[in-house]
């Protein structure tokens, strides 16, 4: 039979060969193997699944997994090689299986829904992790009807190399996975560019308001470690934790990962209000009280925009309007979005540092870095109300980021 022909009799096709340490299978001029990858709770600090990977021979020669699942092949032998590689994993991963432990597991993209697995008997349903891939030809129907019919019998669902290629935002809510997996180029990205690293935290925020949870996946390194625990991970897998094993030695390689999983955590720092230098908190604070006094702005600000790490200095009311126009040292020709320069009149009332400011008053807030409206420079604000008998202003200056971040510096 040539292999893009119709599938033959699994009967006369398949034959398993089960030893102590691993189960492999064969099915015509191909051996099939399972190496399993922990996957590990940040957290907890401890492994909590393991993602089944094929390792095909193909007679006698290892080749990589996508040669059995060739797009060329007859489709119901694709679903045919598509189901055998989940036996497979099942039954090797059997003997490891209890319920602090997922057994991950991966469908062929192209292998169309014919029939739900068969789980062998001692693994239960809510053990198993159904990993889907999208792609450009991925009827987004399909996929609910797939996620769907996989919950209904009790697994989990992940959205695998999410951020990769063709993914689209809109997915997340349409389809509302348990698990989000981050494609490694992520994690590459942030590691040469701050605004990626910026964005990833608020990548994985967004995912967690689908109710998914989030893991990096390909975390080769300890620098990528720690931006896996930066932007705040659920999980992660990689080298740098533990390579894929055969089933003998899958656990077995989890140990010493737990100071990996933890250094991070205990190495990441806390932002504290002693980050910004003591000489500009007093000049902030100067201008905070002749604010307070009555003094036009730009005389009571004149001392916060010569400092080097200030680009302006705004006066809010009350409500987060802003009282005339910004103290600035930055020249108006040298502004990037010229239109939305002027920000007299303009009401910041939904920003963090107003909120922040009148929520908390008598404190100094500093924001995180974020891109400014009227040069497209990445700022930090500095805020705090000042009462006087005019009333309750909030005083913000827009700090230059890297002054004061240089780790998230662009």
């Amino acid at each position: 039979m040539r292999e893009h022909d119709a599938p033959e009799c699994l009967e006369t096709s398949v034959r398993w060969h089960r030893h102590p340490e691993d189960t492999i299978l064969s099915y015509r001029d191909w051996q099939l193997m399972s190496h399993f990858q922990p996957i590990f709770s940040i957290a907890h600090g401890r492994i909590v699944g393991l993602e089944a990977l094929l390792r095909p021979q193909h007679e006698g020669v290892e080749v990589p997994p996508l040669r059995f699942f060739t797009s060329s092949l007859h489709p119901e032998e694709l679903i045919l090689r598509d189901r055998l590689a989940r036996r497979l994993h099942y039954e090797n991963f059997r003997p490891l299986a209890g319920d602090d432990l997922w057994l991950f597991v991966n469908r062929a993209p192209q292998a169309q829904l014919t029939e739900e697995d068969d789980l062998p008997a001692g693994l239960d349903p809510h053990q198993v992790v159904v990993e889907l891939t999208e792609d450009e030809s991925t009827d987004s129907g399909w996929l609910r009807e797939l996620m769907a019919r996989y919950r209904a019998l009790g697994c989990l669902v992940a959205l695998d190399d999410f951020g990769a290629r063709h993914s689209n935002l809109d997915r997340l809510f349409t389809l509302a996975p348990d698990i989000v997996k981050l494609d490694r180029t992520l994690i590459l990205f942030a590691e040469e560019d701050a605004r990626v690293r910026r964005s990833l935290q608020r990548l994985v925020a967004l995912i967690r308001d689908t109710g998914a949870l989030v893991l990096f996946e390909g975390v080769e390194t300890a620098a990528q470690a720690q931006l896996a625990v930066q932007a705040e991970a659920d999980l992660v897998q990689g080298f740098y934790y533990a390579r894929p094993q055969p089933r003998a030695f899958a656990l077995k390689s989890t140990w010493g990962a737990r100071e990996k999983l933890h250094d991070p955590l205990r190495a990441c720092p806390v932002r504290r209000r002693e980050a910004v230098p003591k000489t500009l908190e007093e000049v902030f604070r100067q201008t905070l009280r002749r604010v307070a006094l009555g003094e036009d702005f730009a005389l009571a600000s004149a001392e916060l925009i010569a400092r080097p790490e200030v680009y302006r200095a705004y006066l809010l009311d009350a409500n987060g309007r802003q009282l005339g126009h910004s103290a600035s040292r930055v020249p108006l020709t040298l502004l990037r979005y010229l239109p939305l320069a002027d920000g007299a009149g303009a009401l910041w009332s939904a920003r963090p540092y107003f909120r922040r400011a009148i929520a908390m008053p008598g404190r100094i807030h500093l924001t995180d870095p974020y891109l400014s409206v009227p040069d497209g420079t990445w700022v930090r604000t500095l805020s705090a109300t000042a009462h006087g008998e005019a009333g309750t202003f909030v005083v913000c200056a827009d700090l230059a980021a890297d002054t004061l971040d240089a780790e998230n510096a662009p």
